[in-house]
């Protein structure tokens, strides 16, 4: 569970850095534009989303992943890190219950 929570704050992590990135853009530009997730993913690694593709089936990847693909990095990235820490939160201990006593 831990590697769950771990991974959601790194997603939260590339959400901001997506989001700060589109946000200097707009401030350049003056025009407000979203880093796709295929765009995002190729600035860390050019051949990720070909790797990708090719472990997929293609019925798998044209209508699916490609969509996905498509989406906005930062809010795709911070929607799905926040419900992996969701998800993965601590939960307090249980409380055993006595059965043959009555309170």
């Amino acid at each position: 569970m831990l590697l769950g929570r771990i991974v959601g704050w790194l997603l939260l992590a590339l959400a901001m850095l997506a989001l700060g990135g589109d946000g200097l853009r707009w401030l350049e530009s003056g025009l407000p534009h979203l880093i796709s997730l295929r765009d995002f993913w190729t600035h860390f690694d050019p051949n990720g989303p070909a790797l990708l593709q090719s472990l997929l089936p293609p019925v798998i990847w044209d209508p699916a992943i490609v969509t996905i693909l498509t989406w906005p990095a930062g809010i795709t990235l911070g929607i799905l890190g926040v419900a992996l820490l969701i998800l993965f939160r601590k939960r307090p201990p249980r409380r055993r219950q006595r059965f043959g006593a009555l309170a």
